[in-house]
């Protein structure tokens, strides 16, 4: 049986699966137009409402709101789809918003960590494995991908791309692309390093990590300018083709700018 707490709200028309380790807490609220998967907890006081589909294992820490209204003034008033993976956390006071429009969507992928008091705007796009700490607001239309750290009380103008484990200092203001693989910080946010770090722990080898090196030195050194740079990497056969292909069409395909 699910368990759902005497003074929670669950509407008519949630959709909540059958399983002994689905909970919502007390003051919670679930709108009509949820679905949560098996494991989901929702803890007391948590909210999710619109048109949500959360996959299986997600918890919802108190004061968080997973689903909410978007705060775009272009919003006509269509419900789009907020669609979240499995194994997510949201922390206290976290929110999450749905759609501008009915035919777009917001997407959280799997295993994604989101930290107290972080806001997730219209239309993101947050792959697999994914920190955001506290307080880091992340603007509509961004795109995090896998792997990659966000720093505390940093902000992501909307339309910005974060790489593969890439990672974002605290306290920055990205406002233009940061590339796969590489560290960003300071207000306006730029390139300082690569990740050797966060690439260990990923699983990286040393060899690996040393063609990461070789690239930001390659992209970074001052050498050429940024277009001249791309084009000579792309056809630099010392780094693999995978690793190269990855970096030259995130750079090319840019339509913010690279940091």
């Amino acid at each position: 049986m699910v368990k759902i707490h005497p003074t929670a709200i669950v509407e008519d028309g949630a959709q909540l699966a059958d399983d002994d380790g689905l909970s919502v807490g007390a003051y919670a609220y679930v709108g009509p137009s949820v679905r949560l998967g098996r494991g989901c907890i929702v803890h007391h006081h948590g909210v999710v409402e619109g048109n949500s589909e959360l996959g299986e294992g997600n918890e919802i820490f108190p004061f968080a709101v997973i689903g909410g209204k978007t705060q775009d003034l272009k919003h006509d008033g269509s419900d789009g789809k907020l669609t979240i993976g499995d194994g997510n956390i949201f922390r206290e006071y976290v929110t999450v918003n749905g759609p501008t429009a009915a035919s777009s969507e917001t997407r959280i992928g799997n295993r994604n960590y989101l930290l107290s008091y972080v806001h997730v705007a219209h239309e993101c796009r947050i792959h697999d494995d994914v920190i955001i700490s506290s307080k880091a607001v992340v603007g509509g239309h961004v795109e995090i991908c896998s792997g990659a750290n966000i720093g505390g009380a940093s902000a992501i103008h909307q339309f910005c791309r974060v790489g593969v484990c890439a990672l974002l200092g605290g306290l920055s203001a990205l406002v233009k692309d940061l590339p796969p693989y590489m560290i960003a910080e300071g207000n306006r946010a730029r390139v300082r390093t690569y990740n050797s770090v966060g690439l260990r722990r990923r699983g990286f080898s040393d060899e690996r990590i040393d063609m990461v090196r070789q690239i930001f030195r390659h992209i970074y050194g001052g050498r050429y300018d940024r277009s001249e740079a791309i084009d000579k990497l792309d056809k630099c056969e010392q780094i693999p083709r995978d690793l190269r292909e990855e970096f030259v069409l995130f750079f090319r395909s840019s339509r913010r700018g690279i940091a």
